[in-house]
């Protein structure tokens, strides 16, 4: 039974967590047990939507046992003229902090990558290139053996990042920034309002309050635009940017996002995937 493992930044749970929830079409889910996942599974159990969390090395040996349990599970759906899905989906959520530095985010994403492989037949990267980090992906990781799908917009270009994600492109991401011309702006979806902290060195919390407030000064930071996606509702989305914008006293806009781009790029996974079963 073939394998289907997505590969998200922690940024992009709302979206991963969206295409999981479209239709639950898949026989099994498979959840790495990590850190960074458990916020995944608390949004997939707030639904009823059954998975497995798995250790990382205990990976293979469960999608081993997973399979022989689908081949009774299918012959039992097919008694009860109740079609099978015929594939297993891996979920798997990396650690936003590899943002800290584009040399170690390049190499915990193809490490992820290479070992994924081993056991999948499709691998879709919720990744934009980042940076620039990840542009050579494919040429660098060409000797893998099945493929590797990626984020890219309306117009089949890779996404840049996580905003033009969730804004629906990089045209439209640059649009964007034509709006706000003039004017320093910052772009927040809801996991980045509740996490960006997250990417600041430890350090004297107040020190670092200081140094980012000076920063902001130094890039005429003055604006907040807060991206709304109706199908990806945060109810502490307002709170965290109201509280965000207070804290250094920025203005806040709204801007209107989707979920266009996930939706696409997972169906189009899912479809190779679901070839493998013919």
């Amino acid at each position: 039974m073939p394998v289907m493992s997505i590969i998200a930044c922690r940024i992009l749970e709302e979206e991963l967590f969206h295409v999981i929830s479209l239709e639950n079409a898949f026989d099994y889910l498979l959840v790495t047990d990590t850190k960074e996942a458990q916020g995944l599974s608390r949004r997939l159990k707030a639904v009823n939507v059954h998975f497995a969390s798995v250790p990382e090395d205990k990976m293979p040996e469960m999608l081993q046992q997973t399979r022989s349990s689908c081949k009774s599970n299918i012959i039992r759906r097919l008694l009860t003229n109740k079609p099978p899905e015929d594939f297993i989906l891996v979920a798997h959520v990396l650690e936003l902090g590899l943002h800290r530095d584009l040399t170690l985010l390049r190499r915990g994403v193809y490490a992820a990558v290479e070992q994924m492989s081993a056991y999948s037949d499709v691998i879709l990267l919720f990744y934009g290139l980042c940076g620039n980090s990840l542009q050579n992906i494919e040429k660098d990781l060409s000797h893998i053996r099945c493929p590797i799908y990626l984020l890219r917009d309306g117009e089949s270009n890779r996404v840049d990042d996580c905003i033009s994600i969730a804004l629906g492109g990089n045209r439209q991401y640059e649009e964007a920034f034509e709006l706000c011309r003039g004017n320093g702006t910052l772009f927040f979806t809801p996991m980045w309002a509740s996490n960006w902290k997250d990417l600041d060195a430890p350090g004297n919390k107040q020190e670092d309050m200081e140094t980012i407030c000076d920063s902001f000064k130094r890039h005429h930071i003055s604006r907040i635009v807060k991206i709304e996606k109706g199908t990806l509702y945060d109810p502490a989305f307002e709170e965290n940017i109201k509280r965000l914008a207070d804290m250094f006293g920025l203005e806040i806009i709204s801007m209107t996002g989707n979920a266009e781009i996930v939706e696409r790029c997972y169906l189009d996974a899912k479809s190779a995937i679901k070839s493998l079963c013919k």
